[in-house]
């Protein structure tokens, strides 16, 4: 399969679910959507960029000082407009979720911390708990992913930021590992992968 046969069915498996049954963006005003630097914007999954063989005006694509896999550099979307929401990439159509894969090779969900700042799902998770739908579907499209080793590679990559990143808001948000909870961490796990 080519890697734009597999975002094709992964964004097919994501097309019609969204974290809440309604519009989580009535909660933040839509801040995921927002973003407070011309810079940031999200990582493509390796291979993403096919879907985009012609970059529509209010997206620009890349290279991030990110690498992984034989120094690899990950390429960033930059939103500088309203996107088309069929054209958004993965992890935006995932966002609060990302897939992460601990030091034993086990590849799962969870809130993704770097979600906290700008997302009421991510920040209260117990108060504002994931579409069960949308967590499915969402580990749906990752045993398709799994399948394919530059996309683990990353994903491996990744979860070393996001280790970082909890160590850091543990530091500054004393207790905030402790507080999760498993209700946090561990209703948002599927399957091994």
């Amino acid at each position: 399969m080519t890697k734009r046969e597999l975002y094709e069915k992964v964004y097919d498996i994501l097309d019609k679910v969204t974290p809440l049954k309604s519009d989580c963006g009535v909660l933040c005003d839509k801040a995921c959507c927002k973003s407070p630097d011309d810079d940031a914007g999200m990582y493509l999954f390796p291979g993403e960029e096919v879907m985009y063989p012609d970059v529509p005006s209010w997206l620009k694509i890349e290279p991030s000082d990110f690498t992984y896999g034989n120094n690899e550099p990950v390429l960033i979307a930059i939103c500088s407009d309203a996107c088309q929401r069929e054209l958004r990439p993965l992890a935006c159509r995932i966002f609060p979720l990302t897939p992460y894969m601990n030091r034993n090779g086990v590849l799962d969900l969870r809130i993704d911390p770097r979600a906290v700042p700008v997302c009421p799902l991510a920040r209260q998770p117990v108060s504002y708990p994931l579409d069960e739908d949308f967590v499915d579907a969402v580990s749906k499209a990752f045993r398709l992913l799994a399948k394919d080793k530059e996309i683990l590679s990353f994903i491996s990559a990744v979860s070393g930021l996001i280790d970082e990143q909890e160590r850091l808001l543990d530091l500054f948000t004393p207790g905030y590992n402790r507080n999760r909870g498993k209700k946090q961490r561990g209703a948002i796990r599927r399957k091994r992968y």
